[in-house]
């Protein structure tokens, strides 16, 4: 009921009126769910009928039932509370909730941590400011009827009046006992109830529910006025920002996971009393035992002070174990939780061993074990040599070893002519045209065909021989493991993972070996039942093509498996062994062949088996991934680890391989392999070919041979390799090449060294004839490069023999904090118990294909938050926008499919997102792994994969293993049948995607192998065993690829984009992006049609999208084809390694060798400093890149002059708008708690001295004049004061005479102090109500020669010429620096720069402030002490006499001049002259009086403050001063211009005296 509850509030939310959409709010109620079985409610909100639901969280389902309160007390906010009890009054207030009713209390409210958007909103539309068409003041009159007595923090103001005149609510302001004016320093302003902060806040989704509004005091003191005053608005924004910090504080990761400060609900309670105890507001927590609780120390209460003004608050807030009286209508709301109820449906009878001994990888018995179940009966399982009789053995034996000689002869013979890809040109046919852009050599030798009488043999064999190596037939216990050795997580995947897979019931999606008829103890032959495990229903084998629709997961729980014959592994295979204990599969003695494909957690171990085997044969293109895998072969031997010579892509990582002649043996077009560690190899790699190749953490230990990057025929034409963040101990040669050449098409392989690491290596890198090209010598490379290399322009192109290129700085962002660039395995939760891992159709989602999904799916993802969310096998259509939120876990089985299917994702103009991965600003942690996001039918407005979120750390935002595939394949609806390939037209209805993949401009993450594909081929075999099938190739359009605008620091590994029609990848205004090895191809139908077509209406819909200004003869225009990679605006970026690719034109690949497949593949415009890209491969196209305008020719980079003719640049230094390199180093701080600090740098550097903290002063800030129109204000601040120091960046050089590093540029030095390059802004209100930021235009002061507290440090620095930077922080770390501003950034009014409010504590009344009162024109004194206010009236007489009262006769003037005391600028006291002289002009200045008046100024160059007291005395009764400016402004000047005559300023001041007037006019040291 709670489910269909929910639609209908969806589907309600749809209806309204077009009109009320466009003025519409925000909900002001919630969702209630409860879970089958449960007692608990789960509560969602969700803002708009278009806006995902956002979780709401209740604290009171803790494990202290926390139940949060804020109190306000009436005796201070005595308007707010009257605004509270009218709506409470209202029969809205009296039913807040009527959808939720059951569950809320009366008093019970959402606290929104929205306030960046929501709580904004809400404000500005129940008391929209200035600014709005209709401001609330002019809609709502102050005062109220009721008006309640206005309290301040020293106590109630005497009236409630306003002051005479005034245009901004200021209350009226009260005289002293010298009749001297009192400012109130308060206005009033709108208070809404239910406030802006809370989710029933605002005016509802319909506009008919606003909250009550009610004029409220607020404080609006001038700047530069202490101590501030405060008033009930201000005591209820403390209260509010304390809530939210309470809130946040009560958040424990460990029980309310997902809790997001910047867009998640809250719920609390809210109270109201009538006590006179100096306390304005309380917030805090109760609990069913509170004083129990409070006194074991974990309560805890914030009372918001009545007193204190604002600059005192933050010290006020103590803690009190005062019990809070239980308030009436502070109902605890139901909890917020995940089901308890689901947890025990999977995991009761689980028994969780993680914890109970130590990890064994090899599970060799180091932790207790207990059987794991399997569906065979024990009974039917008998070793083979047990029914065997010795003439069945002797057989065996006879056939084995012939089968032995033979395979090591084949295999010797492959390894001498490897398989691998060719590439044919071929020409365009107008039907049934055919995949794809390679092929495979036919001269290869094939391998062994392994008969079933040969299989049966080598079992036999294999199960005799290990009886007599000292094994026994006595079954050993299999070990259960992770959660994927559970029984009843097995059955319960194998109840889900097998329905409706292929339109086969019967077909199995997971299957344990043990189910087989495996045995696992390694003794007993497993080769045919593991065999049946892979091939068990009809899978895609050896001569199929490919499907999508026959996935399978064979998992090996904890054993040791005997193999004797070669394991093939169907397409769609996910070999997962235990991730705690590893399987290991050991292969026999007479092991005849190899294994075949990807696999994850296991051990192959092939050291009793013969010459020329190897563990693994690892065909691969995209979309594969090999981890946590070990190969162990005999050291010394012939054996290779992993034998991988063909393939176009993809991704191998945390690999271990041990002994053997080569641990790895292979080529591939372009490749990632990360984490790869070689133990005792004779060669730990030999690459026989590749474009591309980045090798990244790869660690060797006692090899000879490191990387042999030389082809099978000793010819060479290795394209290129990075190797990144790398060390090598105890090795011969770490690199060996052929001889390099700069001569074109020579084939010379390009080498990139980056962070590696030698120790006891003869030479690093040497040539095939015997040359040692970099000596070994050096303990660590920081860069190294061998190859063509452009520094900032078209026409640098130089060849380097070896060496650092440029003076590129890794941005620290992006590193671990050992220097090397992050990265993260692939997270496999072998440590979480089975209760963690919750089944997506446990609760309600079918998978099948058919069904719609969309709620079941998003409801699964909050309510399995904290949990590990496993999207069993199947395709789950999804017909609107999906959103995971931040603290999502989910994990896919065989790459599960996400389905956009419907009319939602079909209007090409209006683009959605399908999977919003968390909402715009967010910060938190996101995990997904094995999913596939698809299409259903044409979906021309689809997003796949919008990423939001920004990682609260460095790698906690991230997805592993996830790929993106539009239409080629069954049930997409773009297949051949619907999309052919045109080779004129356009495929009408098949336009697929608007967008793949977009990081928006505030995220962040981590993505380790994601392949983004426009189908050009239909995937699916039709009969999935014939050689002969086609794979037919379709034209399915995509607009864009992969945008990326993240400016946090990002990752991406192994990631390809490919078929798009506008660009593959797109990094527009991006930086701090690290990218390994990116593959791009262009689509195989254009430029039939030619970009923008068929998406030329929508061009300009996403920043960054190419302009197409398709001029003729503009080779550089993108109209030809699409741009493989745009780089615009951006700045640190590192790419490691770059495949560019256009194969075809209109399907035909005669264009190839002669680069005119299209005009240009790589466009970078208007970038800034360090954008790199290394060994960039590019392939058919005429230039490799436009660099601002102009053409990087391929033909000028031909690495080979043979087709496919690639193209090779060693190190692209993108061209910058201002410095090549971000290249400051920025110094840890914590180097000045040494006597004398020392750093290592690699030259040149350019150093960041960490600011000195150990001074402070102050700086007065300067007056300032703004004006609009006829109006004229001057803006005075308090000084600022200045306690962190920053210095002036250091450039330390050297000598490279001889290649010996001096230490000339590098002698100790002492910091100099920098001068701040600019002032921090005010903001200040002008005539018409707006706000404004400004800064003084004058230069900032240099700092002083000392500060008036501390002092300037005087100690030496001592630099020195290192391998590494060090020790060095992030960009920006520092507390206070000039580049790291904020724009603009403010000043508080206590000198503090600080944007409007705080992080966490947060005053959501921040902006009111910014109205300042004006202040009294003037101070009246008298000679009556009459308590009541003074007022003024001047009368104008209808015809002017002779006064009868005396002047002032200047000429008996007489000067005092003080000359000594406070002194200032003249400036100032010429200024304070104007002001005073203006504040007397419309008075009645008879008889015996003094007018007096105080201006706050800086002084001094801008330290210091100053107060200069102005006054005009008459003295006597029959004395005036009749009113003229400019004779004013004389008086003044005397004492000004007559004293201190030094110099213009330094003056301090005096009196002018005379008959009738005195002046004064004093400068004074501020208080």
């Amino acid at each position: 009921m709670a489910l269909l509850c929910f639609v209908t509030f969806l589907v309600g939310l749809l209806f309204l009126h077009p009109a009320q959409l466009v003025r519409a709010q925000y909900l002001q109620d919630y969702t209630g769910q409860t879970q089958a079985g449960s007692f608990h409610q789960t509560w969602f909100y969700q803002p708009r009928w278009n806006d995902p639901p956002v979780p709401v969280f209740d604290f009171n389902d803790g494990p202290h039932k926390i139940s949060v309160y804020l109190v306000y007390n009436c005796f201070y906010m005595k308007d707010i509370c009257r605004n509270a009890d009218n709506f409470f009054a209202t029969p809205r207030g009296q039913n807040m909730h009527p959808r939720s009713s059951s569950g809320l209390g009366p008093r019970t409210f959402g606290f929104d941590f929205n306030n960046r958007y929501r709580a904004r909103n809400r404000g500005r539309h129940t008391c929209p400011d200035a600014s709005a068409t209709r401001p609330w003041r002019a809609n709502h009159t102050c005062l109220e009827p009721d008006q309640q007595t206005v309290m301040r923090h020293d106590g109630p103001w005497f009236s409630t009046a306003l002051e005479p005149g005034t245009t901004t609510n200021t209350k009226i302001h009260d005289t002293g006992p010298n009749g001297q004016i009192i400012p109130s320093n308060v206005r009033y302003s709108c208070d809404e109830f239910p406030p802006k902060s809370f989710v029933e806040g605002g005016d509802g989704v319909d506009l008919s529910t606003p909250s009550n509004t009610r004029c409220a005091a607020l404080r609006c003191s001038p700047a530069g006025v202490f101590p501030t005053v405060k008033a009930e608005q201000d005591w209820q924004g403390l209260a509010h920002g304390g809530l939210r910090l309470e809130l946040i504080m009560e958040n424990n990761p460990a029980t309310f996971f997902g809790f997001d400060k910047t867009n998640s609900i809250a719920l609390f309670n809210l109270g109201m009393i009538n006590v006179q105890d100096g306390i304005a507001a309380k917030k805090g927590i109760t609990f069913e035992d509170i004083h129990e609780f409070m006194t074991a120390g974990h309560g805890n209460e914030t009372l918001i002070s009545a007193h204190h003004s604002p600059e005192e608050e933050f010290s006020s807030m103590v803690s009190s174990f005062n019990q809070m009286p239980q308030m009436e209508g502070m109902k605890s709301p139901m909890a917020w939780s995940f089901d308890g109820e689901l947890d025990r449906n999977n995991a009761r009878h689980c028994k969780d061993h993680h914890n109970e001994k130590p990890r064994n990888m090899h599970g060799d018995g180091a932790r207790e074990a207990h059987v794991a179940t399997r569906n065979v009966p024990d009974s039917t399982i008998t070793p083979l040599l047990k029914r065997a009789t010795p003439q069945d053995l002797e057989e065996a034996q006879e056939i084995v070893e012939k089968a032995l000689a033979e395979s090591s002869k084949l295999n010797a013979l492959r390894l001498a002519q490897p398989l691998r890809n060719t590439y044919g040109i071929k020409k365009a046919a107008v039907n049934n045209l055919q995949v794809d852009n390679s092929t495979t050599n036919e001269d290869v030798t094939p391998l062994l065909h392994i008969t079933t009488q040969i299989a049966k043999a080598a079992a036999l064999v294999a199960e005799a021989d290990s009886v007599v190596a000292g094994g026994n037939i006595t079954k050993r216990a299999v070990s259960a493991g992770t959660f994927l050795a559970c029984p009843q997580f097995i059955t319960s995947l194998e109840a889900y993972a097998d329905l409706l897979i292929g339109n086969d019931p019967a077909y199995k999606v997971f299957r344990n070996v043990l189910d087989y008829g495996v045995v696992g103890d390694g003794i007993t032959d497993d080769t045919k039942a593991i065999k049946s495990a892979m091939i068990n229903g009809t899978r895609c084998g050896e001569k199929c093509n490919g499907s999508t629709t026959k996935n399978a997961i064979v998992y090996f729980p904890p054993g040791k498996y005997l193999i004797s014959t070669t394991i093939a592994m169907p397409f769609g295979t996910q070999v997962i062994g235990d991730a705690n204990l590893r399987p290991t599969l050991v292969a026999s003695p007479k092991f005849i062949a190899n294994f075949y494909r990807q696999i994850r957690n296991i051990v192959i171990d092939i050291t009793q088996a013969g010459a020329n085997i190897s563990a693994l044969h690892y065909q691969v293109a995209q979309a594969t991934s090999l981890q946590n895998v070990e190969l162990v072969a005999k050291a010394g031997s012939t054996q290779i680890g992993m034998y991988a010579e063909n393939g176009s892509g993809g991704q191998i990582s945390d690999v271990t391989f041990t002994g053997g002649g080569i641990g790895l043996y292979g080529g591939n077009q372009q490749f990632t392999a990360q984490r790869l560690t070689f133990n005792g190899c004779t060669t730990g790699v030999q690459v026989i070919w590749d474009w591309g190749w980045v090798w990244k953490s790869v660690k060797m230990t006692n090899v000879k041979i490191g990387f042999r990057l030389v082809s099978d025929d000793g010819s060479g034409n290795i394209g290129s390799v990075s190797i990144l963040d790398s060390s090598f101990k105890n090795v011969g040669t770490a690199v060996v090449i052929t001889p390099p050449s700069s001569a074109i098409g020579s084939g010379s392989t390009g080498v990139v060294l980056e962070n590696v690491a030698f120790s006891g290596v003869s030479t690093a890198i040497a040539d095939t004839a015997g040359k040692t090209i970099l000596a070994g010598s050096k303990s660590v490379i920081g860069h190294w490069a061998l190859g063509p290399i452009y520094a900032g322009s078209t026409t640098s192109r130089s060849f380097q023999q070896g060496g650092k290129v440029g003076n590129y700085v890794r941005r620290s962002t992006l590193l671990d904090p050992k220097g090397a660039y992050f990265e993260r395995a692939k997270p496999q939760y072998e440590n979480r118990p089975i209760g963690d891992f919750v089944h997506l159709k446990d609760l309600g989602a079918l998978g099948d294909g058919t069904t719609d999904d969309t709620v079941a799916f998003q409801r699964a993802l909050y309510s399995t938050l904290g949990k590990i969310l496993f999207v069993d096998a199947g395709s789950y259509i999804l017909t609107s926008a999906i959103t995971i939120p931040s603290g999502a876990k989910i994990v896919g089985e065989t790459w599960s499919q996400l389905v956009a299917s419907g009319s939602y994702f079909e209007n090409a103009s209006k683009p959605q997102v399908l999977l919003k991965v968390g909402n715009v600003g967010d910060i938190g942690n996101v995990e997904m792994q094995d999913l596939l996001f698809t299409t259903c039918g044409a979906t021309a407005g689809l997003i796949l994969v919008q990423w939001n979120i920004a990682a609260a750390s460095a790698g906690s935002a991230a997805l592993w293993d996830c790929h993106a595939r539009t239409g080629g394949a069954t049930g997409t609806k773009l297949t051949p049948a619907e999309c052919p390939p045109v080779t004129s037209g356009i495929n009408q209805g098949c336009s697929a995607a608007s967008l793949m993949m977009h990081i928006t401009t505030l995220a962040s993450g981590y993505f380790e192998n994601m392949w983004l594909w426009g189908a050009d081929h239909m995937l699916d075999d039709p009969d999935l065993t014939s050689p002969s099938n086609d794979m037919v190739q379709t034209s399915i359009y995509i607009a864009r690829g992969f945008l990326i605008e993240s400016t946090k620091a990002s990752w991406l590994y192994a990631t390809a984009s490919e078929h798009a029609v506008f660009y593959q990848y797109n990094f527009n205004g991006a930086s701090n992006v690290f990218t390994g090895m990116i593959q791009t191809e262009s689509p195989y139908f254009q430029p039939t049609p030619p970009p923008p077509a068929p998406f030329a209406a929508v061009v300009g819909l996403f920043p960054g999208d190419p302009s197409y200004s398709c001029a003729t003869g503009n080779e550089f225009s993108g109209c030809d084809e699409s741009w493989g990679v745009i780089i615009t605006k951006s700045e640190n970026i590192f790419i490691a390694g770059a495949g560019i690719y256009s194969w075809f034109s209109t399907y035909a690949q005669t264009c190839i060798d002669t680069q005119l497949c299209q005009k240009a593949l790589i466009l970078l415009t208007s970038n800034k400093a360090s954008v790199r890209i290394q060994n960039l491969i590019t392939i058919g196209a005429k230039y490799m890149a436009v660099m601002d305008g102009k053409g990087i020719t391929a033909v000028s980079n031909l690495n080979v002059k043979s087709h496919p003719f690639w193209s090779q640049i060693t190190i692209l230094d993108v061209g910058s708008t201002g410095p090549q390199f971000n290249d400051l180093i920025w110094i840890d701080p914590a180097l000045w708690k040494m006597d004398q600090p020392k750093f290592t740098c690699v030259p040149p550097c350019h150093v960041k001295i960490p600011p000195w903290t150990g001074a402070t002063s102050t700086v007065n800030y300067p007056l300032m004049t703004v004006s609009s129109g006829t109006w004229t204000s001057t803006i005075t601040q308090a000084p600022i004061i200045i306690s962190q120091w920053v210095f002036e960046i250091v450039t330390l050089t050297q000598d490279g005479t001889n290649n010996k590093h001096k230490r000339q540029g590098f002698a100790s030095f002492i910091p100099i102090l920098a001068t701040t390059p600019f002032w921090p802004s005010v903001i200040y209100t002008g005539v018409d109500g707006a706000t404004t930021a400004t800064a003084p235009s004058i230069p900032f002061p240099t700092p002083p020669a000392s500060p008036l507290v501390g002092s300037f440090p005087k100690r030496w620095w001592n630099p020195e010429i290192g391998i590494m930077n060090d020790p060095t922080v992030l960009e920006c770390t520092y507390a206070f620096d000039f580049s790291c501003l904020p724009n603009p950034y403010l000043v508080g009014g206590d000198g503090s720069l600080t944007s409007p409010g705080f992080p966490d504590f947060y005053d959501e009344n921040w902006e009111e402030p910014l109205t300042i009162c004006p202040a009294p024109s003037s101070t009246t004194s008298t000679t009556s002490t009459s308590t009541t206010k003074a007022t003024t009236t001047t009368t104008i007489a209808e015809q002017a006499t002779e006064s009868p009262l005396k002047q002032g006769n200047p000429a008996i003037n007489k000067v005092e001049c003080y000359k000594k005391g406070e002194n200032t600028e003249h400036v100032r006291m010429e200024s304070a002259a104007s002001s005073f002289c203006n504040s007397i002009s419309k008075s009645s200045l008879k008889g015996k009086m003094i007018k007096s008046n105080e201006y706050p100024f800086a002084y001094n160059g801008g330290f210091g403050t100053v107060t200069i007291r102005i006054s005009l005395e008459i003295l006597k009764d029959t004395c005036e001063f009749v009113y003229d400016e400019k004779t004013c402004k004389q008086y003044l000047s005397v004492p000004t211009d007559s004293c201190d005559c030094g110099g213009i300023n330094n003056k301090h001041g005096g009196t002018v005296s005379n008959n009738c007037l005195q002046w004064r006019i004093d400068p004074e040291l501020s208080g």
